[in-house]
Formats: structure tokens, sequence, C-alpha cells
């Protein structure tokens, strides 16, 4: 199953994406705490928010918009899902649909709708909402980069105004969030008069034609400048949200963002260096809240290559690696080595798969047996006449994986491998990442809520897919499928509790990291809890502490 490749490579290089009525099973957990400051006084109405962003929206419309972090940060405030993931991965919680149910197959799932949701003109959501909605996420003029995620969903028929059922061609594992949390309900009585053959060309209609059903709606935008959200005075959550506008404003510079954060110029900013941590935390007025995100960054090399396809060469450049350095050197407490693509602080981690150590002996022997040694004496393997040299590259503009490939230089050097860093322009990279075209690279991805791996170790992802190294094994591919397969995550947990295993085995990357977002805050604006689902979580309930604009 094909996915679209620039959704995958939006997370994959620029990674810094049931206790309810329905009674459905838990999806995910974390052992995790959500973060935030405490404050003894009570929330109060009014004043803004100033948050400080890297980059523009795309536009309104998340179905036709680039995606990027901050056009779904910024759009799940304009626009609410049927339900909500909460950041502990264990709970779905209601929002447009105050419950759900399960056929006794599974192969249908009814939602029922809140029946005072409006959208901002007035008019009420109904459940024609939800299949317009659904009809515009499949329908291939519109291509929305993560259709694929409802392959399964045969037909979306409204019951009544506020009763909604999904039919699937078979039961799996995460049909409640493919189909409830994976996207926001349009408005089908204001673009519904669009065709979407004329969509994908409709950017400025959208913005012109705007409605929306979130806690805000959009004041202005300002391309490259600022995005102002207002509260919306129609939204269902009686008394919220608390701040009058929430404005996001673009500064590139992460040095900047970090002055005016100090200077009070800004209120919040998404992610600090851990360099920054000494200079807020010596400013008085301002805080840190660090939260572990779902995301790792790991070195991949391209497995179309020799030697790379050899799983002992790629253990041994494991080996060879001294993670523990480089999360010391590079993220002090803020970072540690991880063993899987799933961190330690997710629930489906595997505890009995550890990290492989630094063993530079061992990889000295993984290779001599490979038939790489150095025939030579000038300090480099080889073998047929070829060396072992690797050029690796990453996107420019991110120390972290900058210095990281530094010392991953100097420590692979140790055991005879030729490394030359390359850090290149992002577009560039994307390019030759894409193209095949380089022996390896390191990368950031966000793990899926729904476990679903297919993106980066299916086989089928390698041609025109997102599996850039082009690792391929049979066994993790039926792996793959029997994943996505279960009837729910608790018997896919041994499944998955083997994929970690076979990737452990493999090796098809070396996973360097997990690290901690460090959101820097003003005192003044509480209600703050950043999660590794979204850095503006729960907005609505932020306020500020004097009221002041």
């Amino acid at each position: 199953m094909p996915r679209n490749v620039l959704t995958l490579l939006t997370v994959l290089l620029l990674t810094i994406s049931a206790a309810c009525g329905g009674g459905d099973e838990p999806t995910a957990g974390t052992d995790g705490e959500t973060p935030g400051a405490e404050t003894a006084a009570e929330p109060r109405s009014g004043g803004q928010a100033v948050i400080g962003v890297s980059s523009d929206i795309g536009g309104v419309n998340e179905v036709v918009t680039p995606n990027s972090l901050i056009n779904t940060e910024i759009l799940r405030r304009l626009f609410i899902p049927l339900v909500d993931e909460q950041p502990d991965f264990k709970t779905i919680s209601p929002r447009l649909a105050e419950s759900w149910e399960f056929s006794e197959d599974r192969k249908s799932l009814t939602f029922h709708l809140r029946d005072d949701v409006v959208w901002s003109d007035g008019e009420p959501v109904t459940s024609a909402d939800v299949v317009f909605s659904y009809r515009a996420w499949t329908d291939p003029d519109v291509a929305w980069e993560a259709a694929y995620a409802l392959e399964a969903v045969e037909a979306v028929e409204a019951m009544d105004e506020h009763t909604v059922r999904f039919d699937f061609s078979r039961a799996y594992s995460t049909q409640l969030l493919d189909t409830a949390a994976g996207a926001v309900i349009l408005p089908e009585h204001a673009w519904g008069q669009k065709p979407f053959s004329e969509w994908r060309t409709a950017g400025d209609w959208f913005r012109e034609n705007l409605v929306v059903s979130g806690p805000f709606d959009l004041e202005s935008w300002t391309p490259q400048q600022e995005v102002v959200l207002k509260r919306n005075p129609l939204y269902y959550e009686e008394g919220l949200p608390y701040l009058d506008r929430l404005v996001l404003r673009v500064v590139p510079n992460q040095a900047n963002q970090l002055t005016q954060l100090l200077t009070g110029d800004l209120d919040l900013v998404i992610q600090l260096s851990p360099d920054d941590v000494e200079r807020v935390e010596s400013t008085a007025g301002v805080r840190i809240i660090p939260y572990w995100t779902r995301g790792y960054i790991a070195l991949g090399t391209n497995q179309r290559r020799a030697p790379f396809g050899a799983v002992d060469v790629r253990r041994a450049i494991t080996y060879g690696i001294d993670r523990q350095t480089l999360v010391d050197s590079i993220w002090g407490e803020y970072g540690r080595v991880i063993a899987s693509p799933i961190p330690p602080n997710i629930w489906a981690y595997n505890q009995d798969v550890e990290p492989l150590p630094y063993d530079p002996d061992e990889a000295r022997r993984l290779l001599d047996e490979a038939g790489w040694t150095d025939s030579d004496g000038d300090g480099v393997r080889d073998k047929d006449g070829e060396a072992l040299a690797i050029d690796l590259v990453t996107n420019t503009g991110n120390r972290q994986r900058e210095d990281a490939m530094v010392l991953i230089q100097e420590q692979l050097g140790r055991i005879g491998v030729a490394v030359t860093p390359q850090a290149m322009e992002f577009n560039t990279m994307i390019q030759n990442v894409m193209g095949g075209d380089f022996d390896a690279v390191i990368t950031g991805w966000q793990i899926p809520t729904t476990f679903d791996f297919r993106y980066a170790f299916a086989s089928e992802e390698i041609d025109g897919g997102s599996n850039i190294i082009a690792y391929s094994n049979p066994e993790m591919d039926q792996l793959l499928d029997d994943i996505r397969s279960a009837p729910n995550l608790e018997e896919a947990k041994p499944l998955i509790d083997r994929l970690q295993v076979m990737l452990q085995r493999d090796q098809p990357y070396t996973f360097l990291w997990q690290s901690q977002r460090l959101v820097g805050v003003r005192n003044r604006l509480q209600g703050v809890e950043p999660n590794h689902l979204f850095s503006l979580f729960d907005a609505r309930h932020w306020w500020v502490e004097d009221g002041a604009e």
C-alpha cells in the first residue's frame, strides 16, 4: 500500500505528528507525566498569548494543505475531529462524537454526534458533514496525503442528523483512530460548493469561505509574519477558550525566538536547545516545560548499496558508535539511547530489547569475518579494491544532527570505517534520499500512534515510498501485516514485541536517541501542557494570569 511521500518526509526530516462513552479499548500508553506549571490562581478569560513559530501555515483546509507540524497545530484549533487522542496514548475522549460503538463483528462503527455543535456561521454540524468529510478524504482528485489509512472503509452512511456509521471490509486494531482521530470534520454547506477536482488549486477560496467548529477562528493571516486566531463565540464548550486571541508569530531563527521569549515579546517558544536552558532558568518570569517526544533519531544505511545489505556490516556500524557519548555530549539529561523505534515511554516498548552496547572489538570482529580488512595499512578497511567509506548526510540547520555526524566520523574511524559528514540543504537532501542517492543519512521519525510501521520497514515502500533505506525482509513484511490486522492493540502487543526483536537483529537503522522537547513559557501564561501529540495541546484551556493583552 503506497503512502504519500511528502507527508512522511515532513515527519522524517523535520522531526523536531478508551475511557469514553464509546467504550473502545485503549489505543496506547506512556509512562510519562504531562508536565506543566502549577498555579493556585483560577483561570480567567481575556488577553492573548504570542507564540513563536519557525514557519508559516500553508492553508486552512487540512486535506489539501501540505502536511507540517505548524499546519496541524493551528488547524486543530480551528476544527474538531470526531474524537481526541489523549497524551497518555491510552485514552480516546469524545469530541464531536459523544459516544460510539462497534457491531459484534467489529465491521461497523457507529458514532453518535453532539447536537450542540455549530459552525461559526451558526449552521449546525451534522452527520452530513461527516459523510462529506469522508468523501473529501478519499476522493482521488483531492489526493489527501493520509487517505491510505481509510483503505478498509467501504462506506459511510448518515443514519440520522446526529448518527453516522462507518462500514469496513475487515476488522483491525486501529479502526477508531483511523476514522475518528486522524482528521478534522469539514463544513459541507460551505466547502461543498467547490468541486473536489478544483480543491488542489483553491487555497484562497477556502480561506475566503472559512467557517470553523473549533475553539478559535481565523482573525487575520499575514503570510510569513503572523497568524492571529480569535475566540470563536459559538464554540460549544461554555466559557472556552479563555484567551481572546492566540497569535502565532513567524520567527525563523531559534536564537531570535529565545531572545524574544526572554524579553517578553513572546509568551511561548515551542522548541529550545539544551544550550538555552541555563539562560532561561536564570531569567525571572520564564520557565521550561520538558517532555519526551514520540520521535526518534536514527542513522540509516542505503541497503541498495554494498556493503550495507549485509546484516553483519550494519550491526558492526551500530557496535562502532558510542551512542551514550553522543547523547551525553549533545543532549545531556534531555536525551537517552534507544533500542528500537518505540521509545521507553511508550507502553508498546519491549522491555527485553536493550540497545546494542558500544563494542568496537565486536565491530572489528564482524567486519573481519565479512572480509573487510585493512589490506594496505592506511587505516581504512577495504575489500576487493573498494574502501569501506561512507558519505553521511543530514539536513543543514539541525545542530544536534550535525554535531552527531562529527562524533560518528571519529568513532567509526577507530574501527576502520571512513566517514565523510555532509550537511545538505533540506530540499536537496529530500531529492537525494528519495532518489536513493546516498550512503547513509541521519533522520528523524515520529512513531505512528497506530503502531503501523509499514512506512519505514515494508518492502512495498521501497520503490517510490518511504522505506528510504530499502530494507527488505519477507518475515518483516508478514509481521507488519499481522500487526495491522490484529483485532485490537492488546492482541497486537506480542507482535509489536517481535517487531522490535527483529529490528534489533537486523539493524536496518542504528537507533541513536530519543530527546525531550524543551518548551519555553513565560509565567504569565498558564494551563500550558504540551505533549508528544501537540505542542499547542489544549490551548482552549490556556489563560493569562493578569488578563492583559
